[in-house]
C-alpha cells in the first residue's frame, strides 16, 4: 500500500486531487476488470467489458435524467428562499460543486480501495471473487445515495442555468435579480 494510503485523511486527500488526473489508473481498472471477468465468466470466453460498461452506463443514464419528487422540492424551497441579501442563486452554485467534489472523491476511494483489497490478495483463483462486492465502500451503506447526489447535482445545476436564462430573458442583465455583477459572473463560473 502507498504511504499516503495508510491513514483515512490522507488517503483521502490523494483521492480528491486523484480525481483530477486520470483519476482510473491503467493499473486499477485492469485490477477491477480481471476481477469481474474471473468471477463472472468460463475461462477462455470472450467478452467485450467496455461494451458491458457502456451499457450499464446507457442503463444508469436512464436513471439520472429523470426528475423525483426531492428534487421538485429542492427546486421550490430554492425559489421560496430567494430573496433580496440571501444571495440564493450564488449558493444554489456552490452547493453543487462541493457535492460533486466529494462525490468523485468518494468514488476514487472506492475504486482504489477494491484495487488495494485485490492486490493484497496475491492468489487467483478461478469463480471466486477477489474483492467481495459490498455495499460498505459507500456512505451509509447505500450506493443508491451516491447516484442521488450525483443526480441532484445534475439538477441542480440544470435549474440553476435555466433559471438565469428565464430572468435574463425575462427582465435583462439590469434587473434587481442580477444586482451584483461579481455574483452573477460567480455563479455562471461555478455552474
Amino acid at each position: 500500500m502507498n504511504v499516503l494510503n495508510k491513514t483515512p485523511a490522507s488517503f483521502y486527500i490523494s483521492n480528491f486531487f486523484r480525481q483530477f488526473f486520470r483519476s482510473v489508473r491503467r493499473a486499477d481498472y485492469c485490477a477491477l476488470r480481471h476481477s469481474f471477468v474471473n468471477v463472472h465468466l468460463a475461462p477462455g470466453s470472450k467478452f467485450d467489458f467496455q461494451k458491458y460498461i457502456k451499457r450499464s452506463l446507457e442503463d444508469d443514464f436512464k436513471v439520472i435524467v429523470g426528475i423525483s419528487p426531492p428534487l421538485w422540492a429542492s427546486a421550490l424551497i430554492f425559489l421560496l428562499l430567494n430573496v433580496s441579501g440571501l444571495h440564493t442563486m450564488l449558493w444554489i452554485s456552490i452547493m453543487p460543486v462541493v457535492t460533486i467534489l466529494s462525490v468523485g472523491t468518494k468514488l476514487q476511494g472506492i475504486i482504489c480501495r477494491m484495487a488495494i483489497d485485490i492486490t493484497e490478495r496475491h492468489a487467483v483463483i478461478q469463480g471466486i471473487p477477489l474483492v467481495q462486492v459490498s455495499d460498505s465502500y459507500f456512505w451509509f451503506s447505500r450506493p443508491t445515495f451516491v447516484l442521488f447526489l450525483i443526480h441532484f447535482t445534475l439538477f441542480q445545476n440544470g435549474f440553476q442555468i435555466i433559471y438565469f436564462l428565464w430572468i435574463l430573458y425575462e427582465y435583462g442583465m439590469d434587473s434587481c435579480f442580477n444586482d451584483s455583477k461579481e455574483f452573477v459572473f460567480a455563479r455562471l463560473c461555478l455552474g
